[in-house]
């Protein structure tokens, strides 16, 4: 989020310093020339608009494919466009060729100069300005055919307020932050990790990340002087669903496992928090009481779940769920749903993979709550228990998907789930036309 909020103050000041008009190809070839061949310029001219009278507003030249040489991107706006709109294109070079992977359009808000190109740490960030204090830049990055949506940082006012939200679709981590727009001051601060769960079976593709990891020390919650780095214990997760049940599946690395011995015994386990509150005023992080927006910085009679599964000792004993607690009294179908809770696990070399499914009616869903058009968000972070010496608890280190208290909901991290039709963040394949053709072709 830092090196994306350097890149806006970047751009803001490179903004104010443009002239406030384009330029014409040839002006932009000289431009080029330290970075490409001249016939690479004259392959990308004919790429262009051909026949039109455009000019070039923003540009960088860089590598955002990660093969050492240099890409470019940048912003036309066709003369005859009478709307505010501008193009976006970008070019890799692919064995020595200046390829096409991304042609999007962008509407700006008052000059062109505000959809801004910036190519830095392998990646092309679009700059766009929506209006006064509301701004957004996408990263994107260009690998083995697939253009991906790495993140996002947003900005905007509401109220007194500057809201800033960075999502970065590649670790599946978000950040939300309010300050107040005159001080700077912040108010409200979140950081979590997004599990996106997709119908069971359905296939992921290239560019699109399904796996949260928990290896950074911003979400080690207690025990961090002892936690010694991601051998010692750390772990990724994911999700499915189906009509009846929420799966998760851990793959969890730990260098000295403890299993539960006695009742009252130190052990590692797992803890799955959910907070299925239905927030009809404001979101998970706010609430708004007639034109006041108030913060949400603790138990505000949401409807809390917490499920604590054991792994079992990986030879006579399976793993296992011990407690199922909620805020709320839990009717009769619950307690029939807590009997269907089941988990298992596998030993792997460095830990062990563990897997467990709820069924959704524990929550009070008729089924999977999930829209057809629309995501659905869960808060949910999962937390990992690691002892290396049972006899010492004071040493216990807890990873947690989020910077987590169980008493305050806005701590918790967020498990959403994806329409069939859907993804979180986007990729594109540049070869999916030609492999549709071949196969027409080919009959299929």
């Amino acid at each position: 989020m830092k090196i994306l909020y350097r890149f806006f103050i970047l751009f803001i000041l490179s903004y104010t310093a443009y002239s406030q008009g384009g330029m014409k190809f040839p002006e932009f070839a000289k431009r080029l020339e330290p970075y490409f061949d001249s016939e690479l310029i004259n392959d990308l001219e004919k790429k262009l608009p051909q026949g039109s009278n455009y000019s070039i507003w923003g540009w960088d030249a860089g590598d955002f494919s990660s093969d050492g040489y240099y890409d470019v991107a940048f912003t036309v706006k066709i003369a005859a466009e009478t709307r505010r709109i501008v193009q976006v294109y970008m070019f890799v070079d692919i064995e020595g060729y200046l390829t096409e992977v991304s042609q999007m359009s962008y509407d700006y808000y008052e000059l062109p100069l505000e959809i801004g190109i910036i190519i830095k740490q392998n990646a092309c960030f679009v700059t766009k300005k929506h209006r006064m204090f509301d701004w957004e830049i996408k990263g994107f990055r260009f690998d083995n055919g697939t253009l991906s949506l790495l993140d996002e940082f947003n900005t905007e006012k509401i109220e007194k307020y500057t809201h800033e939200s960075y999502d970065n679709y590649s670790k599946l981590q978000k950040t939300e932050r309010y300050v107040t727009t005159n001080k700077n001051d912040t108010k409200f601060y979140t950081n979590y990790l997004v599990i996106p769960s997709y119908s069971r079976g359905r296939q992921i593709f290239r560019g699109y990340n399904s796996e949260a990891s928990v290896e950074n020390v911003d979400f080690v919650t207690k025990g961090a002087y002892y936690w010694k780095g991601n051998d010692d214990a750390s772990y990724t997760v994911k999700s499915a669903y189906d009509d009846e049940y929420l799966y998760l599946t851990m793959k969890i690395r730990d260098d000295v496992f403890i299993p539960l011995n006695c009742e009252n015994c130190n052990a590692d386990y797992v803890e799955a928090w959910f907070d299925v509150t239905s927030y009809k005023s404001g979101t998970r992080f706010i609430k708004k009481t007639g034109e006041k927006m108030i913060f949400r910085t603790g138990d505000d009679g949401s409807s809390i779940y917490s499920i604590k599964i054991y792994p079992g000792d990986f030879l006579e004993k399976r793993a296992f769920v011990k407690d199922v607690s909620s805020s709320d009294d839990l009717e009769n179908y619950q307690k029939v749903a807590v009997k269907k809770i089941k988990a298992v696990s596998n030993l792997r070399d460095d830990g062990y993979v563990l897997k467990f499914r709820i069924p959704f009616a524990l929550f009070g869903f008729d089924g999977a709550p999930a829209h057809d058009s629309k995501n659905t968000e869960i808060g949910c972070t999962i937390v990992y228990h690691d002892f290396d010496n049972e006899y010492r608890p004071e040493e216990e280190t807890v990873l947690c998907s989020s910077a987590f208290d169980s008493k305050n909901t806005s701590t918790y991290g967020s498990l959403i789930l994806i329409p069939k039709d859907k993804w979180y963040g986007e990729s594109e394949n540049i070869f999916t036309e030609d492999i549709i053709k071949n196969l027409i072709d080919m009959g299929f």
